[in-house]
């Protein structure tokens, strides 16, 4: 059997079992069963079918089973279990794939979690030992048989697809025991979390819900990310298990605080699905931007007069710069990744081959890390040690820099260290400032970020990254999952989601929160002003935009930026009174904001109120020096109220200074109306000149024809001046 009629059959047992066809789905898992040849999983199979017949056989006889629902429920459920059991045990003979490959190593060993709790809970005590006993040789011994302990722990657990019940008793061992470490019960927990995304256990699903318990912030949050991530892919097995709901239900009102914690993990997932567009901001505009100053301060002679700036200061030259870096650091404030790009070439160094590493907290006391920092002088090694603790990179970038620390000359060392530690923060190496700042590192919403960032790397970065669903690839709309919904659907926790997402310009996924929004009536202004904007500028939809501006205007009125986008859409709808009504009260609250004044005329225009436009392009033409739309305005107002000579008087400074097109062609018209016909012929020629085309400038000609024909212009002689021109 190929892998390609492998992954058709298993679609199709799944699809029988979701249409609750049993007796198809027995059926075909029969074929994958011989197939397989794996006399367990073939002897569970006909155990199951004999239950069914016998179910089946009951009904027909007319037997009332009140038990029936309940099997009926619990075949299903074995069923889902039985086809991912086969569909893997058939790949592993055929897929290259190191999940199986690393299956079949570990196929015949049986996972002995009692011993590997047993190893690393010694860990504490052989630190404690070399503490007294400073034996180098000893603790690198102790060391490397924790290491080995870590990646059974992680690949036995990841590969494990159904925990037996003495594996799921020993796994409980870990949350109790008292002696494990934080970080290596953290990596168990990732371990078992992507041992769930790659199959449904409902043991290790259930283990997952009780480290929500867990004292310590890592192994809980990790647990948080773990299940939200699992609730997503497996959302239809876990609502086969309603003891998995009825434990959700417990911890809302045993954890008050349960339903934040998971929105605001929701939260850092959708922004960590932003990371690309920040590496792209940073790739594309401000490295450039820095590299281009610094090169334009090493040009720029320096002389004797001057006096020389800091080079740190470099962005304060630059407004433009200045401003990108200033998001720049708004979007890490907010919780954004923006470190990827510049760590995405450091995950090549050898710990990085080995999958576990990507998910271990940062330890200090790691082989590799004691041996990339040997020769690092006592000073340095104790600032590196605390920039790790203080939270200021996730763990998979800090492993990053302790390996690139190790490739640098003792001078680049020290202006790197200097860079990351500068004067105002020489304090931290204190030792009460430490602590605050560990404790600050050791925050629920700041492991949080720092884990997804390090699950984001491995997806991305890992050498095998195409052997794994990139789940930051899918639509993570997490608060419309029904296992999810009772916990997320919020009215106060989709209102971040949808902010977020305006924010990163998905209009169409936040305009569809915010209309929820609005039905369970928690739309205030800026709901109302942003359902708007989302119709105006992603549905083009004008009439509802202007019906939410309203809303919000009725709310907050005289906010300046609802009236400025209700009269757009009231233009774009042809209400050009309407229009005009927004821009007389923009200008009763901003009298001096000209454009108001220049859009105002536009309206009267359109209405056929030439004289009173004139008085608002006259406003403009009186408080600013050379203003050519208002020049434009002017004229086109006096040609079309008969007041040729001064249309012509402001064509003629509209072509001393800028004109385009048209200008000229507008120019023409005044011309040919006054009766100045070769004039007019000359004006027509050079709009042709300016237009991006002489077809495109006889368009534009064409469109005026109606009112040439009011002004006067026979049919023939527009024709005649077609040709002319």
């Amino acid at each position: 059997m190929r892998l390609e009629e492998i992954q058709e059959q298993y679609k199709q047992v799944l699809g029988l079992l979701k249409e609750h066809r049993l007796k198809e789905a027995f059926e075909l898992m029969q074929t994958m069963a011989q197939a397989c040849g794996n006399y367990p999983l073939l002897q569970e199979l006909e155990g199951m079918q004999t239950a069914y017949g016998y179910m089946l056989q009951y009904m027909q006889q007319g037997m009332n089973d009140p038990e029936r629902e309940k099997l009926y429920h619990s075949l299903l459920t074995q069923a889902f279990n039985l086809a991912d059991q086969l569909h893997l045990t058939l790949q592993e003979d055929l897929s290259s794939q190191y999940y199986f490959t690393l299956r079949k190593q570990l196929k015949h060993q049986s996972s002995n979690l009692p011993k590997l709790l047993s190893t690393l809970e010694s860990f504490a005590d052989c630190l404690s030992l070399y503490e007294l006993l400073h034996d180098e040789q000893k603790l690198q011994q102790d060391l490397k048989v924790h290491e080995e302990a870590l990646g059974q722990l992680f690949k036995q657990t990841w590969v494990n697809s159904r925990w037996s019940t003495s594996e799921r008793d020993a796994a409980y061992k870990f949350l109790s025991s008292e002696l494990i470490t934080a970080n290596d019960l953290s990596l168990f927990v990732s371990a078992v979390t992507m041992s769930l995304m790659t199959c449904f256990d409902e043991g290790k699903m259930l283990w997952l819900i009780e480290a929500f318990y867990h004292k310590d912030n890592n192994v809980k949050v990790r647990a948080w990310v773990g299940f939200l991530l699992v609730t997503h892919l497996q959302s239809e097995r876990i609502a086969l298990y309603p003891g998995i709901q009825a434990r959700l239900s417990l911890i809302q009102e045993e954890q008050p605080s349960f339903d934040s914690n998971l929105n605001a993990v929701y939260i850092q997932l959708l922004r960590s699905q932003d990371t690309e567009r920040i590496n792209k901001t940073m790739n594309e505009e401000i490295v450039p931007e820095v590299m281009k100053n610094i090169q334009n301060r090493k040009q720029k002679p320096l002389e004797e007069s001057d006096v020389e700036m800091n080079p740190e200061w470099i962005f304060d030259l630059d407004p433009k710069l200045n401003n990108k870096m200033r998001k720049l650091g708004e979007l890490q404030q907010e919780g954004g990744d923006i470190n990827m790009g510049m760590f995405s070439m450091m995950k090549r160094f050898p710990f990085f081959e080995h999958i576990q590493n990507w998910f271990y907290p940062y330890e200090p006391h790691h082989t590799e890390v004691i041996k990339a920092m040997s020769d690092t002088p006592e000073k340095e090694k104790k600032v590196g040690l605390l920039l790790m603790q203080l939270g200021m990179l996730c763990d998979s970038d800090c492993y990053s820099t302790v390996f690139m620390m190790k490739q640098m000359s003792e001078e680049q060392r020290q202006m790197v260290f200097h860079h990351l530690l500068p004067e105002d923060l020489r304090e931290l190496t204190e030792e009460a400032a430490s602590e605050r700042y560990a404790d600050y590192a050791q925050s629920p919403a700041l492991i949080c970020k720092y884990y997804i960032q390090d699950l984001y790397r491995f997806f991305k970065l890992y050498p095998l990254k195409a052997e794994f669903h990139d789940i930051f690839k899918d639509d993570l709309m997490l608060h419309e999952n029904p296992i999810l919904k009772p916990l997320l659907y919020q009215a106060a926790y989709i209102r971040q989601v949808a902010d977020f997402l305006f924010k990163t310009e998905k209009f169409e996924l936040a305009l569809n929160i915010y209309l929820d929004l609005e039905r369970f009536k928690a739309a205030d202004k800026d709901v109302l002003q942003r359902i708007g904007y989302c119709y105006e500028r992603v549905k083009k939809d004008y009439a509802s935009a202007s019906y939410y501006y309203n809303l919000a205007n009725d709310i907050a009125p005289e906010s300046t930026w609802t009236l400025r986008r209700l009269a757009t859409c009231y233009r774009h709808r042809g209400l050009f009174e309407k229009a005009k009504n927004c821009y007389q009260e923009l200008m009763m609250i901003e009298p001096e904001n000209l454009s108001y004044s220049y859009n105002l005329g536009a309206c009267l225009i359109e209405l056929g109120e030439f004289d009173e436009a004139l008085q608002c392009f006259y406003k403009m033409d009186l408080e600013e020096e050379d203003n050519i739309k208002a020049w434009r305005g002017i004229v086109w107002c006096c040609f079309r109220s008969g007041k040729l000579d001064k249309a012509q008087q402001y064509n003629e400074k509209i072509i001393a200074l800028q004109p385009d097109a048209n200008d000229w062609l507008n120019a023409g018209h005044v011309a040919w109306c006054k009766g100045n016909l070769s004039q007019a012929v000359a004006y027509y020629r050079q709009g042709s000149l300016a237009a991006s085309s002489p077809f495109a400038f006889r368009k534009l000609f064409q469109q005026d024809y109606q009112l040439l024909r009011q002004k006067g212009i026979s049919k023939t002689d527009f024709i005649l001046m077609l040709d002319l021109v």
